[in-house]
């Protein structure tokens, strides 16, 4: 089945949103793993549920700013944080 110019013109600018968005999230990952060393180092919790309370917040008046919705975009950040805290506990 033929796929029109339209929609896959489209479907390209997902693939390069997708792949920037990747990218973005490996740069973060990287800075979140100078953070678990740090945090290593100084004997800090690998978890501060006060600065993820403050991130879901912004995370949430971000969202609402730029029109996505906000309980989407705090369950995103909290996969996210999840992930880091994962990370920081394998430090």
């Amino acid at each position: 089945m033929s796929v029109p110019a339209d929609l896959q013109a489209l479907r390209e600018q997902i693939d390069l949103l997708v792949q920037q968005l990747f990218a973005v999230l490996s740069e973060r990952f990287k800075v979140t793993a100078q953070v678990g060393q740090l945090k290593k180092q100084h004997q800090l919790p690998a978890q501060d549920t006060n600065r993820e309370a403050q991130q879901l917040e912004k995370t949430a008046a971000r969202a609402a700013q730029t029109g996505l919705d906000p309980d989407f975009a705090q369950r995103l950040q909290r996969l996210i944080l999840d992930e880091v805290v994962a990370q920081h506990q394998r430090c």
